[in-house]
C-alpha cells in the first residue's frame, strides 16, 4: 500500500517513517512533501491509499490540504500538537484518523489497524 507523508518538519516526516517502517510492512512510502502546495500539485498522481497530514503547515493547513483531496479514494491521517479536541472540531469524512502529537507506535498501529485500505 502507498503512502505519502506532509510535513513541513523534517523531524515529523523522519519519525513518521520509521514507525510506519515499524508497524506495516506492507506500506511503501512513495513520497515526502514539506511544502503543502507542492503536495497538493503531486500527490494526485501518485493515487496513495494513505495520506498522513501535519494539521499546522505554513501557507495551506493539513485541514485546508485535506479538503482539497479528499475527493480521491484514499485514507487520511491527521497528526496534530493541538490537541484532540481541537482538531475534531472540524468537520472530517470516516475515512480520516487523527493522532495528537507526541504519539507512540502503538497509537499509530492502533489506528492504521481500524483503517480500511481498499479502492473501490
Amino acid at each position: 500500500m502507498k503512502v505519502v507523508i506532509v510535513d513541513d518538519e523534517w523531524f515529523g516526516l523522519d519519525i513518521t517513517y520509521r514507525l510506519l517502517t515499524q508497524i506495516r510492512m506492507d506500506l511503501e512510502v512513495v513520497a515526502f512533501f514539506q511544502d503543502p502546495k507542492e503536495a497538493l500539485e503531486k500527490i494526485p498522481a501518485l493515487h496513495p491509499d494513505l495520506i498522513i497530514l501535519d494539521y499546522e503547515m505554513p501557507y495551506m493547513s493539513g485541514f485546508e490540504l485535506y479538503e482539497k483531496l479528499k475527493e480521491m479514494n484514499s485514507n487520511f491521517l491527521i497528526v496534530s500538537a493541538h490537541g484532540d479536541t481541537y482538531v475534531r472540531k472540524q468537520v472530517w469524512d470516516k475515512k480520516v484518523g487523527i493522532l495528537t502529537k507526541p504519539f507512540c507506535k502503538s497509537d499509530m498501529s492502533a489506528l492504521l489497524n481500524e483503517m480500511s485500505f481498499t479502492h473501490e
